[in-house]
């Protein structure tokens, strides 16, 4: 019965370095993201900060969750163990899942070159003026636009 209660603690630490180690992934790539802004020369503002707390936010909140399911299912292993010996190993199987998915995404993030965010908004702006143009309405008021520069710089 002893080395159960032992196996609990454990198990406690485990998830403890579980979500040291996600926040290190989260400051990691806060990090990278820094050191990627300063090679395409990009001014730093307090929007990476703003986006690190709600991913902190976003993950722990996952994670959260994550370990409640575990500690339903460790009790219940527990309690299998303490009234029919059934002797099943007790880990945290979902928060270490909810870890490593973490670590998938960051760790995508952190080896991504930095001429693909580049890229991304080069992408992002092109849909969005493809989509812009495609309007009707915004083609007429960019053509009277031209237009009217087009006659002011006659009169001058």
């Amino acid at each position: 019965m002893e080395g159960r209660i032992g196996t609990l603690i454990v198990c406690g630490f485990v998830v403890l370095l579980f979500y040291i180690v996600a926040l290190g992934l989260i400051f990691a790539d806060l990090w990278a993201g820094v050191r990627k802004a300063k090679q395409r020369g990009e001014f730093r503002t307090s929007e990476g900060l703003k986006k690190t707390v709600g991913k902190i936010n976003k993950y722990f909140a996952m994670h959260f969750a994550m370990t409640l399911v575990d500690a339903v299912q460790i009790s219940l292993l527990y309690m299998l163990y303490r009234e029919y010996q059934y002797d099943i190993p007790m880990l945290p199987v979902f928060t270490l899942i909810g870890v490593l998915y973490e670590a998938f995404v960051e760790i995508r993030s952190i080896t991504e070159p930095a001429n693909i965010k580049e890229k991304k908004l080069q992408d992002d702006f092109k849909r969005l003026l493809q989509s812009a143009l495609s309007e009707a309405s915004f083609r007429e008021r960019v053509i009277s636009l031209i237009e009217d520069c087009n006659i002011k710089d006659k009169e001058e």
